[in-house]
Order: structure tokens, then sequence, then C-alpha cells
């Protein structure tokens, strides 16, 4: 009796969004390329096949869900930690229990491992071994870039399934869920797309709030609710507004305005961004938009990128401002980002080349440019005409220019 009583109390005490968890892949709303009809990752469930994967999107989007719903239907022993909390005791335990399943039973274990890129090192590498030899199938979820914040031996050895924020239809239908649940039958339609607004692709927190307002707002007026509501909306939500401020950041530095650019990094820092995450935005920003206008860019963008590596908030500001100064106030050049674009739709369109022979591995034929005057001799490097890289207009690349228009022209 104790046990129902606290299993029922339990049960209602469980935030709505816990509720709503699809419990099928026919329930789950969203992520139509991944889990559609036709989708590549429903398949592999469906079939029993999942094999070591990333789940890796931002919150709210359905990892976790999605994660209790492969659990319900592959025929597998299920584990769940998280790497916030867990530890490599943890880790082996479960690997303990995945052993005695594959001895006792023949059934293989398949880890649900949340967070995974709070993970270590070290942690990683274990994590690599168990995957190796088949004792666990792991499935991460993470809200981080994989290819920045996993192992490379780890990535490797994993499948990688970029999620999407929700959609704002997938957000209405889970919403219209959520209102049935609570039996709000009367909710004012602005509040609803109040929270719409707010959610941006977030079913949690659209359901926190549609909880919030049952629980605490119904007997507001509806201008009262709004306000209230409001005011989180116009603060910063990391998930939603990160690409839209790393994108003006951007933007203003391109356009030359530090001052600008300077804010919009302020508004990151001060949401709670991680530092690492928009030093490596200010390289790749200085190879795209400055490039050979000021190579120097590419060292000062790297060593902000660096020291974001050893130097957390809020020192890490002075560097990061450094950069952003620098890259904003620095000549522009798209001449790198255009010239491999070009190069990349050729190949694209079916142009492939053999290699020559002369600068094939055999080298038959080959003139050593250092052993002519100058270290420069005409010898051709591929069979057709190409022009990739166009010089800019700025000073820099103006002297390139003449520099290799006199030693192609001798």
């Amino acid at each position: 009796m104790e046990n129902n009583l606290f299993g029922n109390n339990y049960e209602n005490m469980k935030p709505l969004a816990v509720k709503l968890r699809p419990q099928s892949l026919d329930e789950f709303i969203g992520q139509e390329k991944l889990l559609g009809k036709e989708g590549i990752l429903r398949k592999l469930i469906e079939r029993q096949n999942i094999s070591n994967s990333i789940f890796y999107g931002p919150p709210g989007c359905g990892k976790s869900s999605l994660g209790e719903i492969i659990s319900k239907t592959i025929n597998s022993n299920f584990e769940i930690l998280n790497a916030t909390t867990a530890s490599l005791n943890d880790l082996r335990e479960v690997v303990e229990k995945a052993k005695k399943n594959i001895e006792f039973y023949g059934k293989r274990t398949i880890l649900f491992l949340d967070e995974i890129h709070r993970f270590n090192k070290m942690q990683q590498d274990a994590l690599l071994s168990y995957c190796e030899n088949g004792i666990i199938t792991l499935i991460g979820a993470t809200t981080e870039n994989p290819y920045y914040s996993l192992n490379n031996a780890l990535l490797s050895r994993v499948m990688i399934f970029e999620f999407k924020a929700l959609e704002r239809k997938d957000i209405e239908k889970i919403l219209k869920k959520g209102i049935e649940k609570l039996s709000l039958k009367n909710i004012p339609e602005e509040i609803v797309e109040c929270i719409l607004d707010i959610a941006q692709g977030d079913s949690r927190i659209a359901l926190n709030y549609l909880e919030l307002y049952k629980n605490s707002c119904m007997d507001l007026k509806a201008e009262d609710v709004l306000a209230i509501f409001k005011e989180r909306q116009s603060s910063y939500h990391k998930k939603e507004d990160k690409y839209n401020l790393i994108s003006a950041l951007i933007k203003s530095m391109r356009g030359s305005d530090p001052d600008a650019a300077l804010y919009w990094l302020g508004r990151l820092l001060a949401g709670g961004e991680d530092p690492r995450y928009i030093a490596r935005r200010l390289v790749v920003h200085a190879s795209e938009d400055i490039g050979m206008a000021n190579p120097e860019a590419m060292i000062i963008a790297n060593s902000a990128m660096m020291a974001s590596e050893r130097i957390g908030m809020p020192e890490i500001r002075i560097v990061l401002a450094q950069a952003v100064i620098y890259i904003a106030i620095s000549t522009k050049s798209n001449s790198c980002y255009m010239g491999i674009n070009r190069a990349l739709e050729d190949i694209e369109k079916g142009d492939l080349e053999s290699v020559p022979l002369h600068i094939s591995h055999s080298a038959k034929g080959y003139k050593y440019p250092h052993d002519y005057q100058g270290n420069f001799v005409k010898q051709e490097y591929s069979s057709k005409k190409r022009e990739y890289y166009i010089p800019g207009d700025n000073k820099n690349e103006k002297l390139i220019k003449e520099k290799l228009e006199k030693l192609w022209k001798k």
C-alpha cells in the first residue's frame, strides 16, 4: 500500500513535460527527417538495429524522450546515466550488468548517457573501450556540438544524428496536448501565442509555462500574465538566441563596427554562452571574411581560441574583446571563402580531373621549383585553366595578384 501511495503521489508531482513524453514513435512530434515514416533513425529503431550513436541538438527537441521510446521498443536491457552526476564507478556497474546480461540471457545493453559532453577525456576513453568490444551500445545525448566536445576516437565510432529545434507547429501540437491534460478550456489565445514566442522550439519551456499558468496565473488578468511572461521573453535564452546573437556579432565584425561587435559579444557572455564556442566562431570569421587581406587575423583569433581552453570567465572576456576589435577593424576579403566554394561547386558538378602524371605520386617529369631562379618554374598543375582564387580589392591581395601575374607572364 505504501509503495502504491508513493507511486501515485510521485506520478501526480511529475512536471507536465514529463507526463506528456511520447510513449511510441507514432506519438513523437517533430524531427520528421529523422523519425518520420521514411526517417533513417526510425527505420534503425524499428529494425532493432540501433548502433553507437550521438543525439545532438538543442534542449527540448526530444532527445531524451526518444531515448525512453527506444528503451520500450528495442528488445535490450536499457540503462540511463547522466554525465553531470555519473562517475567511472557508475559506468563500470553498468558494464558489469551488461556482461551478465550477455552471459546469462544473450541480451545486449543500451546505455543512454545524457549530457555526454560533460564526460572528461578519461571518462570518454573508458566509454570507447566498452563500445568497441560490444559490451554496451552507447546512445549519447548532448546540446553541444559533438565535433568540438567529444574525443575524435569516440566520434569515429558513433553515428551522429542532429536534432533540430521544434517548429512552431510542433510546439502548438504539444501545447494542445498539455491544455487537454490540464483541462484548460478557456486559456486566452494571446497567452498561448506568448508561450509559443517564448518557447522558440523548446517543448519543455512551452509546457513549463503552461503549467505555471495553470498553477499560479489563472486568477490574474490576461494582460498581467502577458507582462510576467514577456519579462522572460525579453531576456537572453541561450538555446534560442545564441544563433541570432552570434550572427549579429559576426555581421558587425564583417561590417567593421567594433562597438556593435563588442555589444553583441557582451550579450553572449552575459547570457552564459560558452567562451570556447564564441572563440571558434572568431577563427572561422577570421578566415572567411579577412583571409589573405590580413593573415594575422587568423593568428589573433586562434590565440583567443587557445586561451578560451585555459581561461574562463570573467578574464577571458578581455581576450575575446581584443580579438573581436582586431577582426572588426581589419581589412576584409572573402577570397578564400569564395575560392573553395567555387572549387567544390565544380567538383559537385562532376569535374573530377585525373592527377597529371608529373605531379602525381610517381612525379615523372616533375620540375622542382626550388631548383629554379626565384623558386618558380612554369608547369601545369591542372589540365584545364581554373580560376578559383580571385584576390580581393585590398592592398595585400593586390600585391599578391601583381606578383602572380608577373610570375606566370615570364
